[in-house]
């Protein structure tokens, strides 16, 4: 999976997909080559060429779907760093305890049990990408607006994530 970024100049505000997705407060924006942006509100609200596009009440709720599956990438990668930070931290614990008490079969269990859940949190990701994926696909099919935007995420993005948190 691509990685996430935060920008300083924007603390509020996080690249994904390579910058293929900018999220930041309220919007969420797409970068599709040789077309221009479009926004997506909180709301479900559409802008692309910050012109707005009318929107069928399904589609805007396919947009609010999109908005809401793309912050929650955020809110999942935040929660998988701070497990990834919890392994460090039991990691040294681990090690001084073992140091002291001479058990390393005890210190394996124990970091073993934090990359449990750095694992897990990791597979929420994943679980976001391919949700984003299915509301692309379904606003593709319904909103020719949309159609630049078909390939922001693709199916190998979802199936490399998967993949990737499998193999570790």
């Amino acid at each position: 999976m691509s990685a996430c970024s935060n920008h300083m100049d924007d603390l509020n505000s996080s690249d994904i997909m390579n910058g293929s997705i900018r999220l930041s407060h309220e919007q969420v924006t797409l970068h599709a080559k040789d077309s221009p942006d479009a926004v997506i509100s909180a709301n479900g609200d559409l802008q692309i060429d910050q012109k707005s596009v009318e929107t069928s009440p399904a589609e805007r709720e396919l947009l609010k779907s999109y908005y809401e599956n793309a912050m929650m990438i955020r809110t999942d990668g935040i929660a998988t760093g701070k497990a990834g930070a919890a392994v460090g931290a039991q990691a040294l614990k681990s090690v001084a305890k073992g140091i002291a008490g001479g058990n390393g079969d005890q210190i394996q269990q124990e970091i073993d049990a934090k990359t449990k859940v750095v694992k897990e949190a990791a597979l929420k990701i994943c679980q976001d990408l391919a949700n984003i994926k299915t509301n692309q696909d379904q606003l593709v099919a319904q909103l020719p607006a949309f159609k630049p935007y078909d390939n922001v995420i693709s199916g190998d993005d979802v199936g490399d994530c998967q993949k990737d948190q499998k193999s570790d």
